[in-house]
């Protein structure tokens, strides 16, 4: 037996037991880290975008067949409406205030009224006074329909052809179109001192490349 207080020597037996746990404990470690290290580099993998979302975030906004601003070529506009006149537009040569010229095939213009009138202030800018009041009729004798939505009817006045202002109240321009075998009425009311009522340059622009209808005469 040994001395009191000494510590008690292991046995052969107690040993084996203990360097089994101890492989046990080692073993049961190896594995957590091993299952551990296993699910993070799967995390990983699952982060990866696949195939299918670079393909989707390559493409534009506006699809496949759409332009870079997301239209489609077949959204285009098909519109016949013929450009607007323009200050180089070519004139053609003046005719009376009776006159009836051509604007376009099987279209003439003429001027149905010319009068003196009072022109009445509304907008800022506008200076009530006298004024001109011009009345156009517009005659389609062809078999379709015709595009008015550019045609720009101005007056000038005097010798040095003096541009003269609109007045919104009263003036109502010509219809966007024309039926074929229809009459389209605009009316317009220009600022046109007293003195100069006897010389009047009215002028109907179609388009840029229709020469720009020139009337010439004096308000009744």
């Amino acid at each position: 037996m040994p001395p009191e207080g000494d510590p008690a020597e292991p046995t052969p037996a107690t040993t084996p037991r203990r360097r089994r746990t101890i492989a046990v404990v080692v073993g049961a470690v190896v594995v957590v880290a091993a299952v551990v290290l296993a699910l993070v580099l799967t995390g990983r993998g699952d982060s990866s975008p696949s195939p299918d979302a670079t393909t989707s975030t390559a493409q534009p906004s506006g699809g496949a067949s759409g332009d870079a601003t997301g239209g489609d070529a077949s959204d285009e506009p098909t519109s016949s409406t013929p450009p607007a006149a323009g200050p180089d537009t070519p004139e053609s040569p003046p005719v009376g205030l009776d006159g009836s010229p051509t604007v376009v095939d099987g279209v003439t213009v003429r001027v149905k009224s010319l009068t003196a009138v009072d022109g009445e202030a509304v907008l800022p800018g506008e200076v009530a006074g006298p004024a001109v009041r011009a009345e156009l009729e517009m005659v389609n004798s062809s078999g379709a329909a015709v595009d008015l939505s550019t045609v720009v009817v101005n007056l000038a006045y005097g010798s040095g052809r003096t541009p003269a202002n609109t007045f919104s109240t009263g003036t109502s321009s010509f219809p966007a179109s024309v039926e074929a075998g229809a009459t389209a009425t605009g009316v317009y009311v220009f600022e046109v001192p007293a003195d100069d009522r006897d010389d009047l340059r009215l002028t109907v622009d179609y388009a840029v490349d229709v020469p720009v209808v020139v009337f010439e005469g004096a308000a009744s």
